[in-house]
């Protein structure tokens, strides 16, 4: 009997104390580290009756739960003491509010701050620098640069669209490209607006579809602009396939729920997607800029006595220069952002200037297309067809009308030398004398038996072989070819050779 009694009081005690182990055990743990939040300093203005919370990983990032509201000192401080079973948080502070976040000293959205644990009890004294709703921000003259681009893009659609003889097939294609670098600038821009961003956050989204649909549209519309035949022409959307998998890829954060997409966008869950995505573009962008570039050099070959052929490669050299820096820049800041995570640095800084930076170049490309529409119309119109080069033939020109611009022809080219603008063309010239594009090009074709080009770089021959006659002073036969009017050697030899016979050197020196 007594045996029994003892074995029952023996597992009894066994109980108890397992028992009282464990729960010893989740009290440990649920309290294993204490710390306590101290906020010294607050923008000057803080609303004075302001409830601060703090918004952490550790407690599902709610901004304005009781449990996490912080208590005002009589110092004029804050306080906030908080239990934790893990060593590591991320945090932020608000006034009850994703709107009413705390901000950097410019006014942009700070990264997650980032606490780590040093001992059972702990203690952190910060600052916050400004709040996000109550801050204009140190870049509205960046975010106006790109809505001026955007409003730039959208009156050069509509300005090669309604232009006379307009290159049609190329035009649309240049508008489907100027539509989506619109788009992009717009995406960009309207994320730095807080209201925005809070109303529509999914817009972060927007710039993302110019990493895989810029580069084959400007990759057709090269073909198109120089008349060359396109591979796998009946395959052409297969340029874009890379596009739709990024589009199907970014599906399930399209279809999620707003304000959980801000909880991923401030925990830093979509940062990695946004890196990758970055990284296999900047490749996809550099393949298609050497296939571009390989295209524009074929061009150039293929069609090398027609001037306004040159035009059209000289115009899409500069949009291929834009668009190398654009890629430089884009290859460094993935070097800074690789350097920083072998060596846990925080780049931010450095990294959110160079994206900056890289739209602010993209965002060139509609200025440059708009300064090639201003000074190179030709560039968006078409060729005339032989039907409608007799119908112009036809056409009856008075004779005193005729012999007027023959004369204002000769005043321009003799006196005022106007054949030193390398970036002349027949409009400018028409519009200097003043009369229409067809009747001064009546003039030269009928008056001089020569096109506008070689009536142009006739003179400028002429003028050349004057001065390196008169033995004036120049550096080398190049610069002085570019002081009298032609923008690149080639044209300066073909057009020099063809009034002379020879070259240049050979020229003088026989002379």
């Amino acid at each position: 009997m007594e045996s029994i009694i003892l074995r029952r009081f023996l597992l009894l005690s066994i109980f108890l104390i397992s028992f009282f182990c464990t729960e010893l055990s989740a009290r440990m743990c649920d309290s294993l580290y204490h710390t306590t939040i101290i906020i010294e300093c607050l923008p000057m203005n803080t609303p004075y009756d302001a409830s601060l919370y703090i918004a952490s990983s550790s407690r599902g990032w709610f901004p304005d739960m009781n449990e996490n509201k912080f208590v005002r000192r009589e110092d004029g401080s804050y306080s906030l003491s908080i239990d934790h079973n893990q060593p590591y948080f991320e945090y932020k502070i608000t006034r009850g509010s994703w709107r009413a976040v705390e901000g950097r000293t410019n006014g942009r959205a700070r990264p997650n701050r980032i606490y780590s644990a040093k001992q059972d009890h702990n203690e952190i004294k910060l600052s916050v620098s400004s709040w996000e709703d109550l801050s204009k921000g140190s870049y509205n003259a960046y975010v106006y640069l790109l809505y001026l681009a955007v409003l730039q893009a959208i009156l050069l659609i509509v300005a090669i669209n309604t232009i006379r003889n307009k290159n049609k097939y190329a035009n649309g294609v240049l508008s489907v490209l100027l539509f989506l670098i619109a788009l992009a600038l717009v995406g960009r821009a309207s994320t730095y607006d807080r209201d925005v961003f809070n109303w529509a956050p999914k817009m972060l989204l927007i710039p993302e579809i110019i990493l895989f649909t810029y580069a084959p549209v400007f990759y057709l519309y090269i073909h198109y602009l120089l008349r060359l035949p396109l591979k796998w022409k009946k395959y052409w959307w297969i340029h874009f396939i890379p596009a739709v998998i990024h589009v199907l890829l970014y599906l399930p954060y399209l279809q999620m729920n707003d304000q959980t997409f801000i909880y991923r966008v401030l925990d830093k869950e979509l940062f990695m997607v946004f890196a990758s995505s970055g990284a296999v573009a900047l490749f996809f962008n550099i393949g298609y800029w050497l296939l571009c570039f390989r295209v524009v050099e074929s061009g150039k070959q293929k069609e090398q006595q027609n001037e306004n052929y040159q035009k059209y490669i000289r115009f899409l050299k500069v949009v291929l220069s834009i668009k190398a820096i654009y890629l430089s820049l884009w290859i460094f800041l993935s070097g800074v952002f690789f350097v920083g995570f072998l060596i846990d640095m925080d780049m931010l800084w450095v990294t959110e200037t160079c994206i900056d930076i890289l739209w602010v170049l993209f965002s060139l490309i509609t200025v440059c297309l708009a300064y090639y529409a201003m000074k190179q119309p030709e560039l968006f119109t078409r060729p005339l067809k032989k039907t409608e080069q007799k119908k112009y033939k036809d056409s009856v020109l008075p004779n005193d009308e005729f012999e007027k611009i023959k004369e204002r022809l000769y005043d321009l080219i003799d006196n005022k030398k106007i054949y030193q603008n390398p970036d002349l063309t027949l409009p400018q010239l028409s519009h200097q004398i003043p009369t229409t594009v067809h009747a001064l090009s009546r003039v030269i074709n009928e008056g001089f038996d020569q096109t506008f080009s070689q009536f142009i770089n006739e003179r400028r021959v002429k003028e050349f072989i004057q001065i390196v006659s008169s033995e004036k002073e120049y550096d080398s036969f190049l610069s002085l070819a570019f002081r009298v009017g032609f923008n690149s050697k080639t044209t300066f030899n073909r057009s020099f050779k063809k009034y002379t016979g020879t070259t240049p050197r050979l020229y003088f020196t026989k002379g």
